[in-house]
């Protein structure tokens, strides 16, 4: 029993030192990356921020892909919108961090590496992190080899040691928000839910498949009802928890509807930025041009397939 005990304390302790290393290693990564964009040390925050917001380039569909030529306008118009809030949000962020919460498959590492990309900030993936520190290549290894309580506790690690730095967006996993003293940390920061209908989380994981999600990775011949029975179950246990996030960004809002697969992850990102914004600024109206803008950009959009 000691035995046991005894190895369990050295899986924890190696998981932090290797959580650490992990995001210290991200970090001088990052700083890597913008020293050779801007070629030199001289103003190289302002010149690396200057180069991330000329450099930011639509990002490839999370749930279709566009053909036509107004496609490529729209794009456009959304990566200007994408430069121009961005930049209104970041003066009024002073080096916060934001943490994007939300159902698995929502978007939140996708998302939040161009929200990174545009804020001139470094990002992190809880999930990846604590990958990292244990040496597995997946979620679903994690879980079977140790535990998911292992799992949640070496996740909430990962939360901890994010939280006391600045000027990061971090995707936390599906289930952080079950755990109090997640909050405790994510709440020195902006915490933002991706809510995104449940009926296009399960059609997107029942198409990419859930091998990497071991919540959902049970055998079925309709991947789409299993996925959408097992997500309604977990929004239900989670609803309150998601709600206790300082923002909600309602992904498909603008449309009216429940149906997301015209938008892109630029599009999701905009609406997030929209929404902290407000925040920051404590003013509701000051979305409303960008919001048109937006609705304008996807309309074309829609029309052009």
């Amino acid at each position: 029993m000691e035995a046991g005990a005894g190895m369990a304390m050295q899986s924890h302790a190696a998981a932090a030192v290797g959580l650490r290393s992990a995001i210290l290693g991200g970090r001088e990564k990052r700083a890597r990356a913008g020293s050779l964009r801007v070629g030199g040390p001289a103003g190289a925050g302002a010149k690396a921020m200057a180069m991330r917001t000329r450099g930011t380039k639509p990002v490839a569909p999370l749930w279709c892909v566009d053909s036509a030529d107004e496609s490529k306008h729209s794009l456009a118009d959304e990566a200007l919108l994408l430069k121009r809030k961005s930049e209104e949000v970041l003066f009024h962020l002073n080096g916060q961090c934001i943490y994007l919460v939300g159902m698995m498959g929502s978007g939140k590492s996708t998302v939040g590496k161009i929200l990174a990309e545009v804020l001139g900030y470094s990002f992190f993936d809880s999930d990846k992190l604590v990958e990292q520190a244990v040496s597995m290549s997946s979620v679903a290894q994690i879980f079977k080899v140790h535990s998911e309580a292992f799992f949640r506790e070496n996740g909430s690690c990962a939360l901890r040691d994010l939280s006391s730095m600045r000027r990061l967006v971090v995707a936390t996993g599906g289930a952080a928000v079950i755990r109090t003293i997640n909050w405790n940390y994510m709440k020195k920061g902006l915490s933002v839910w991706l809510d995104v209908p449940l009926d296009a989380l399960a059609k997107r994981i029942a198409r990419v498949g859930t091998a990497s999600r071991p919540l959902l990775d049970q055998p079925c011949d309709d991947r789409y009802t299993a996925a959408f029975s097992k997500l309604s179950m977990l929004a239900e246990q989670r609803g309150d928890a998601y709600h206790t996030a300082f923002i909600c960004a309602e992904i498909a809002a603008k449309q009216g509807h429940g149906d997301v697969s015209m938008l892109t992850p630029t599009n999701i990102a905009i609406e997030a930025l929209l929404k902290i914004g407000s925040f920051v600024t404590e003013d509701p109206t000051t979305n409303d041009l960008a919001g048109n803008l937006q609705a304008d950009s996807q309309s074309r959009r829609i029309k052009a397939l």
